[in-house]
């Protein structure tokens, strides 16, 4: 007769329960704590991460700002000035969130620009810049829709600009520029979509960097300042060496 089998978690406690349903401790040493990394990392590679972080601000200084915006033409302008002047910390909110949103941009092209200084778009690794770069065009798609919700004047004709560029092209553009708008004009339509959609392509992009990043790190390794891969030099732990990251040593 088979003995009965040993109650899950008995003597391991919560991590080992979790780590019986899903591998927790093993994502936590291959990602983070024995994740081994090149010995010449220098400040370049802080952009990643950087922009990690500067994501993180945008998702929670944005889930604040929702909760008093309302997504509507006639009452959209007036929603921004009661959060600037009577939310209390609406103005720091707003501020760090347009801030950020600079600061996005600035931190990716410095990735980007890392990127193709040290050959990380070279093989094997073209996958992950495609990736990135299509990224990168939503992170473009993303900061136009949050531009236009102030509904100012600056954003209404910002707009109108940006939204009239997809009608030079043949035979779809008109259609797709009504298709954008959502109607003839610029109206609330235009306004109600770009309000939902600058949130699901936050969430969607959030997924995705982590993806390729993870993806990246785990399969090829990230390069070096000398473009080869991290596997012919001598490496180090992550976390141990993040406080000298920006001191290059040599074999």
């Amino acid at each position: 007769m088979a003995a009965a089998p040993e109650s899950a978690g008995t003597g391991k406690g919560l991590i080992g329960w979790i780590d019986e349903r899903f591998p927790l401790t093993k994502l936590w040493k291959e990602q983070v704590a024995e994740y081994y990394a090149p010995k010449n990392f220098n400040f370049w590679y802080f952009f990643g991460a950087l922009s990690l972080v500067v994501l993180a601000n945008q998702l929670v200084t944005g889930i604040f700002l929702t909760m008093s915006y309302k997504p509507s033409s006639a009452e959209a302008f007036a929603s921004v000035e009661y959060i600037m002047r009577d939310v209390e910390w609406g103005w720091l909110i707003r501020y760090m969130h347009s801030t950020g949103a600079s600061a996005f941009f600035i931190v990716v092209y410095l990735h980007m620009f890392r990127a193709l200084l040290y050959g990380s778009h070279r093989k094997p690794r073209e996958l992950v810049w495609i990736f990135g770069c299509l990224i990168y065009v939503l992170l473009m798609a993303e900061a136009f829709m949050g531009y236009v919700l102030p509904w100012g004047n600056m954003s209404y004709w910002g707009a109108q600009v940006i939204v009239s560029l997809f009608s030079s092209l043949p035979i779809i553009g008109g259609t797709l520029v009504e298709w954008i708008r959502g109607d003839y004009n610029i109206a609330d339509p235009t306004l109600n979509r770009s309000s939902r959609c600058t949130w699901r392509h936050c969430r969607w992009r959030w997924c995705s960097w982590w993806w390729r990043t993870s993806w990246r790190c785990t399969r090829w390794g990230p390069t070096t300042p000398t473009a080869s891969t991290s596997r012919n030099i001598r490496t180090t732990r992550v976390i141990p060496s993040t406080a000298s990251l920006s001191i290059p040593t040599t074999r």
